[in-house]
């Protein structure tokens, strides 16, 4: 019967020669080297000596001879400093060899060097040469005894041309190894305690043998007893014979002592063997406490990996570029009382008031404050966070991301608060956000949260921005909740917001004395004057500098906007004398953009030969857009059927562009530069009426239209995701909105219409959902009020009302997997949309939409 091969994995002394010439050459030789490396560069300066290498070590990396672990040991991501420690002999001898100054032996730095060759270069070239030869070419690690002493004298005698001590390599080669060294004392015990078994058997049997002579001359007393004298001769014999017996008793004495002897140094090794049983216990504890630790930072990662994707259910709004952009607007020196207030009120930590408010008409420059104010609190390490409303961009004055947002922020840099807000979240999974109602989501992001956190010792600040821009959906659900509930929140946080004085702002916010920016003002004539004289310096050719830059400040009313506007039209079309600056300047805001709108429309009557109700038209669109409108829509209205090749767009594009500081065209729609400009066409109760007045009414019937016809060719063509242009998207996110703003006299008619055209059906609704999730919801949401508002009993029992409820009630119960999944929409209704709803969606997948796979009820009823 074969023998088993005996396993690769069976201790030896030839794997214990590899394992001790391992430690000689791996510990030794990156011992040795890292001293060399650091004489050339000192830890000290480690960072900047590789700073000064940085392009040789990069053509290493791209090379492929640096790796990418070995560059983030140099180059450390997280931005710390190098450490040499932490470099392996590979490492280190590579940067020996590229970085010290080295030159390479005779023989080159990858072959053994000849006995002769004792420089540094060669020693170090042997290092690289035998931990190949030992790690990169075998197949085992045992290594014979003749080999080992060959191979252990070599490289022990490159290590001491290295520095290293011959007494630590003498005493590495001495010492046992683990296995090995508890071995030895288990056999030396085992043999002594068989020596001893021994010992004590030869004891018993010489006892044996003196009991049976004892017996035997016992017997032989009672049987001579009666012939003593005649048996002189044979008692001196017993008396020999007892003498051999003492002698026996005594060696068997020694060799019981010589037992005991034993047994104490028996016992000795063992203790020695205890002991260093229980260094490797310690070693075991060590290496349990380290994988544990490991174990509790892992569980530490994945919490807050966890956290994380609670987190991301919330919307968040990077800031930071409308910070820069309008803090890059500001002139040093200008509106010093106000951020001297600012700080006053952040210094009071009695101060009852949680909330300041800074008031002004359009154009105070109240963007720029809030900026300045957010850079300077930055800079503090005071700034949680911080939200800039947009009039034209639906998602930036939408009161729920706005919170969303600010939620965000703060746990960015609360730590406490970010927890307590996850906890919260985590018990609200079940919930849509969105859906909620502003003061709950205020409750459930900021009041509650923020009430369990300890009070951190400073005084914290949120800025928010233009929050008479914040009204969403035809309401300002957000100034409710400034106005009643922020007062509760801690006393160690506050909020900066910055609005204009509107009447039911202006009521809902005096009990927090708002501060107001008035254009008469001293301190704000004081700045207008400021920002004359720093940026108008040519002024000195009209003759009397300080009398122009007075007149300028007159003719800006104290509006710090115009004066920008005033600026901008000085320095590009600059008057030749002082009597012609007087006549060409305009005078208030209103004039400038009187000006301007003039200028435009005979840039674009003259290079398009548009009409004056085309202009209008196109005013009127961009006056009541919801988000920046998209340039095919102005194609649209600007360029008639037959007049639209590629010249006339350009052309278009020409025109508007001379204009751009007013109008800016970007990622390829219209802008407007300021809110004040859509006021100014379609607000007659503040400005005035003028020759570019608008009906708000009919701008939105002109949206409604391109929309109605956007969407209609969608239809036609069928929707598909990948292919949504810019006014699609638009028209699929404002389009029901425009139809429902345009004319309120009309729906009692065509509200029906409206629903089952393009709100309730299946199709606009599922590329709704590809667009932006919540359209869908909130487009359901305005008909219910609508119809609300025109107090329709009779519709508000019709089947169509009936489906928008059925409707609306999937969209939010699978709100999460509809955002991930729009085609979903299809089996959800199959399933639970009622009759005509799952009818609707059966069609579309049979027809317009094959690809999408589905399962359908045979015996829903059962």
């Amino acid at each position: 019967m074969a023998s088993a091969t005996p396993s690769a994995l069976v201790s030896s002394v030839e794997k214990t020669n590899g394992a001790k010439l391992s430690r000689l050459l791996i510990d030794g030789g990156t011992t040795v080297l890292r001293c060399i490396f650091d004489s050339c560069h000192p830890p000290g300066s480690l960072s900047a000596s590789f700073t000064a290498n940085y392009s040789t070590l990069n053509i290493l990396l791209r090379k492929r001879i640096l790796h990418r672990s070995q560059w983030d040991l140099l180059f450390p991501p997280s931005g710390a400093p190098p450490d040499s420690q932490t470099f392996d002999i590979t490492l280190l001898f590579l940067l020996l060899t590229k970085i010290c100054g080295l030159s390479p032996p005779h023989s080159g730095w990858h072959c053994k060097p000849p006995p002769s060759d004792s420089s540094l270069e060669a020693n170090l070239a042997r290092i690289k040469f035998y931990r190949n030869e030992l790690y990169g070419h075998v197949t085992t690690t045992g290594i014979a005894d003749p080999t080992f002493s060959t191979l252990w004298q070599e490289i022990s005698a490159v290590l001491v041309a290295l520095g290293l001590q011959q007494a630590e390599i003498d005493r590495l080669r001495a010492e046992y190894c683990g296995e090995q060294e508890f071995i030895v004392a288990l056999l030396e015990w085992a043999d002594t305690e068989e020596d001893i078994k021994s010992q004590l058997k030869e004891i018993r049997l010489a006892q044996t043998k003196v009991h049976q002579i004892t017996s035997d001359v016992h017997k032989t007393q009672l049987q001579d007893h009666r012939a003593i004298r005649e048996s002189n001769s044979r008692l001196e014999y017993i008396r020999q014979t007892q003498l051999e017996d003492h002698r026996t008793l005594q060696d068997s004495k020694a060799k019981l002592d010589e037992a005991r002897r034993t047994q104490l140094e028996d016992s000795n090794a063992i203790q020695d063997t205890r002991s260093k049983v229980d260094e490797v216990c310690e070693r075991l504890k060590t290496l349990k406490e380290e994988f544990q630790q490991n174990i509790d930072d892992l569980k530490g990662e994945s919490k807050k990996q966890g956290d994380d994707e609670i987190l991301r259910r919330l919307a968040k709004v990077d800031t930071l570029h409308d910070v820069r952009h309008h803090a890059n607007r500001y002139l040093n020196g200008t509106r010093l009382s106000i951020f001297a207030e600012v700080e006053r009120w952040l210094g009071d930590e009695g101060c009852s008031n949680r909330v300041m408010v800074i008031s002004g008409n359009a154009g105070m420059g109240k963007s720029v404050i809030s900026a300045v104010v957010c850079e300077k609190m930055l800079k503090a390490g005071r700034l949680l966070g911080s939200h800039f409303c947009k009039h034209n961009v639906a998602r930036r004055r939408n009161p729920k991301v706005m919170l969303q947002s600010l939620a965000c922020q703060l746990s960015d840099s609360l730590p406490e608060y970010k927890a307590a807000l996850v906890d919260k979240l985590s018990r609200n999974l079940g919930d849509d956000i969105n859906s909620m109602e502003v003061r709950d989501l205020f409750e459930l992001l900021f009041e509650e949260p923020l009430c369990g956190i300890n009070d951190p010792g400073i005084t914290y600040l949120v800025v928010m921005d233009g929050l008479d821009e914040s009204e969403y959906q035809g309401r300002n659900d957000l100034l409710d909740v400034i106005s009643s509930y922020f007062k509760k929140l801690p006393l160690w946080i506050r909020f900066l917001i910055t609005t204009r004085p509107e009447l039911n702002i202006a009521d809902r916010l005096k009990g927090l004395l708002p501060l107001r920016l008035e254009p008469s003002q001293e301190e704000n004539m004081s700045d207008i004057h400021l920002c004359f004289k720093e940026k108008l310096t040519h002024l000195s050719q009209y003759g009397n500098r300080e009398i122009l830059l007075k007149e300028l400040v007159a003719k800006s009313e104290g509006i710090m906007l115009y004066a920008h506007y005033l600026v901008d039209f000085l320095n590009k079309d600059v008057p030749t004398t002082h009597e012609l600056m007087q006549s060409t300047l305009p005078a208030g805001i209103s004039s400038v953009y009187q000006c301007y709108f003039e200028r435009l429309e005979k840039n674009l009557r003259e290079q398009l030969e548009i009409k004056e109700d085309q202009f209008l038209n196109f005013l009127g669109a961009v006056a009541v857009t919801y988000e920046p409108l998209p340039l095919g829509f102005v194609s649209k209205l600007l360029l008639s059927a037959g007049n639209s090749s590629s010249a006339d767009q350009r052309k278009l594009r020409k025109a508007i562009t001379c204009i751009s500081n007013l109008l800016p065209i970007e990622n390829e729609c219209i802008h407007f530069f300021h809110k004040s400009i859509k006021d100014w066409l379609i607000d007659n109760s503040s400005y005035g009426h003028h020759s570019f007045s608008l009906v708000q009414t009919e701008c939105h019937n002109i949206l409604a239209q391109l929309c109605i016809d956007e969407l209609d060719e969608m239809k036609r063509k069928g929707v598909r995701s990948a292919l949504f242009s810019d006014t699609a998207k638009y028209a699929l996110q404002h389009g029901v909105t425009h139809m429902l703003e345009s004319n309120e006299d009309r729906w009692e008619l065509n509200l029906e219409e409206v629903i089952t055209k393009y709100v309730l059906d299946l199709e606009l609704v599922y590329a709704k959902l590809c667009v932006n999730s919540s359209v869908a919801s909130e487009d359901i949401l305005r008909v219910q009020r609508q119809q609300h508002l025109m107090n329709s009993d009779s519709f508000d029992k019709c089947d169509r009302m009936i489906e928008l409820k059925t409707l609306l009630l999937q969209l939010r119960k699978y709100n999460n997997m509809l955002t991930e999944f729009p085609q979903a929409l299809f089996q959800t209704l199959l399933n639970d949309g009622g009759s005509t709803l799952s009818y609707e969606a059966m069609n579309l997948l049979e027809t317009k939409f094959p690809e999408f796979s589905y399962m359908e009820y045979l015996h829903k009823n059962d």
